[in-house]
């Protein structure tokens, strides 16, 4: 019942009034009283304000008024303490001469806070109105509420317990405390972590990041109760004395529980550190499982400062970023044109300067050269050419094989990877190369660089290490193999060089995606990457937003992370 209903219940819990005395009964027949309560109970049943009104005698309709009865209906049930209510009585009769008779009934009201409908029992008293010749009933507030007095109204009450913790894969708290709710780690991966906001009554809701995808299962549910509430007791010269309750109905809530993350904070802390200042998101994943070990997004964001602070949005770069993700698509590409047999990796192209309206990064010309090379020198016409031979069909088959057009399954959320069917030859060839209508965030571009190290088999994402690991099979393990070899020479001699390190063998692939910014031409730069290639432990996607090109100022940036974050990496 609303706050509303409940002044409302208040101020008409006045007395009913003196009885009226009986008087004789008239010589003609008299009206059955069936018809009272029958067009009272309908109303009542159907919510039909105006008609329960009509069937009220004189006395009460004064009291309630058909504004009131119209509220008790309309905002009472809107306000969810009371969800439906029904009410039944007996079939009434009257001897000759009665003018006033009370026959039993049941008034049933269901509520979200009570496990089972809670019937009330009580006399109706029906009043004969001799000039009009009918029976009319006599409503006072106990109809609502029979057996109990001095009542006010009902009310749902509530009672959360503390706010379940979350924890890395090793069990470091990323967040805990109940209501006084605090982040041990500070901002790092405070972001993906996220913030509580305002909630109903004094309740703190998860706003953004894990704290908002877990919500229902680290706040668990409250213990619930359906209750009348007496009338407030106050004397002269004191404070009133807080109201007790009479309940009627409950559900007993369930503890919240403890979430365990594949976020590793050791990781995560050296990924942060090693990307910097630069603006951009960067994801680290465990290719065999899909296990996400950091999600880097620039803008640090510590929790600490927004608990209960509400209007706040968060933006995780990493997951919701998405960037056209130029010649890093290619590892798609290149996977899709290997798988089915439209190249092999000594397919002879020709790398123009311009092919159809494609053109190559900085319009160099490569001139005859096989598929392997084209890799290696991320040759965008001759990928233009293999496009074409591919087609839209099964090139678009190959994108969504690798997890574009799905948004991700897991909890936390992840924007959509776009990759919108070709309608032409155009979009076709520069959809192939990361640009066109192609969109990706960081963790996509991850986890295509995780498919090729885990042998062609894509696992979903994982963020929740309570769930099972599930994968599925993009390309058979010898494309998967070619496909790693030719990324390995990406970075032993092709554009990712500076991706290089020593004593670890690394298999990658840059990407320099061109973007029109007020009529200024700019670049994000790419990296994508797998280590150790010839059995690879982590998977690696990093963008610089406009931060140039891929090979000079991406390739570094990844090699950064790898060399602080492959120590830490857990077993395969």
């Amino acid at each position: 019942m609303s706050a509303r209903i409940w002044v409302l219940l208040v101020a008409a819990s006045l007395s009913a009034g003196a009885a009226c005395e009986a008087t004789e009964a008239p010589a003609q027949a008299r009206s059955d009283p069936s018809g009272a309560v029958d067009s009272f109970v309908g109303a009542w049943n159907e919510q039909d304000p105006t008609t329960l009104y009509q069937s009220l005698d004189e006395a009460s309709q004064r009291k309630w008024g058909i504004t009131k009865i119209r509220t008790l209906f309309e905002s009472n049930l809107a306000a969810g303490r009371i969800t439906d209510t029904e009410i039944a009585v007996d079939p009434p009769s009257a001897e000759a001469g009665e003018t006033e008779i009370q026959t039993p009934y049941t008034v049933t009201y269901v509520s979200k806070a009570a496990g089972e409908p809670v019937e009330l029992s009580g006399d109706l008293a029906l009043i004969y109105v001799e000039e009009e010749d009918r029976w009319a009933v006599s409503f006072d507030d106990d109809v609502l509420w029979p057996g109990y007095e001095r009542i006010a109204g009902f009310v749902s009450l509530e009672d959360w317990p503390a706010r379940a913790s979350i924890v890395d894969r090793d069990g470091a708290k990323l967040a805990t405390g109940g209501s006084n709710r605090t982040y041990p780690q500070g901002s790092v991966a405070g972001t993906t972590v996220g913030h509580l906001e305002p909630g109903t009554g004094d309740r703190l809701v998860g706003a953004s990041g894990l704290e908002e995808a877990f919500e229902d299962t680290l706040a668990g549910s409250p213990d619930r109760r359906f209750a009348l509430v007496h009338v407030a007791r106050c004397k002269a010269g004191r404070r009133c004395a807080r109201p007790g309750y009479e309940v009627l109905g409950r559900i007993d809530g369930t503890k919240g529980e403890k979430v365990k993350v594949t976020l590793d904070v050791d990781i995560q802390r050296a990924a942060e550190n090693a990307y910097g200042g630069t603006t951009g998101g960067a994801v680290v994943l465990q290719p065999s499982t899909g296990d996400i070990l950091a999600i880097v997004s620039s803008s640090p964001f510590d929790p600490n400062n927004y608990v209960g602070v509400p209007g706040i949005e968060p933006f995780n770069r990493a997951l919701s970023g998405l960037y056209p993700p130029g010649s890093s698509m290619k590892v798609m590409t290149a996977s899709a044109a290997l798988d089915t047999g439209t190249v092999k990796p000594d397919t002879q192209l020709t790398g123009p300067a311009e092919y159809q309206g494609v053109r190559n990064f900085e319009s160099g010309d490569f001139g005859t050269l096989d598929f392997a090379t084209a890799v290696k020198y991320s040759v965008n016409t001759a990928f233009a050419q293999v496009a074409l031979d591919l087609g839209a069909k099964r090139l678009t088959d190959y994108a969504e094989r690798f997890g574009f057009n799905r948004q991700p399954s897991m909890a936390l959320y992840a924007a959509t990877p776009s990759f919108p069917f070709p309608e032409d030859t155009g979009d076709l060839m520069w959809g192939s190369i990361g640009q066109a209508q192609t969109l990706a965030t960081p963790l996509q571009m991850a986890s295509v660089a995780a498919t090729v190290a885990n042998g062609g088999q894509r696992m979903e994402p994982r963020i929740d290490l309570g769930e099972e690991p599930r994968g599925e099979r993009v390309t058979k393990p010898s494309t998967a193999s070619t496909m790693t070899e030719l990324m390995r020479n990406v970075v032993t001699g092709g554009t990712g060089v500076a991706a290089n390190v020593t004593g670890l063998e690394v298999a990658g692939k840059t990407g320099t995606a061109e973007v029109d910014v007020n009529g200024e031409r700019k670049n994000h730069a790419w990296f994508i990457c797998f280590a150790p290639a010839s059995d690879p432990k982590v998977a690696i996607a990093v963008v610089s937003e406009y931060g140039g090109v891929g090979g000079q100022v991406a390739a570094p940036l990844a090699r950064a992370i790898l060399q602080a974050v492959y120590p830490l990496l857990p077993p395969k």
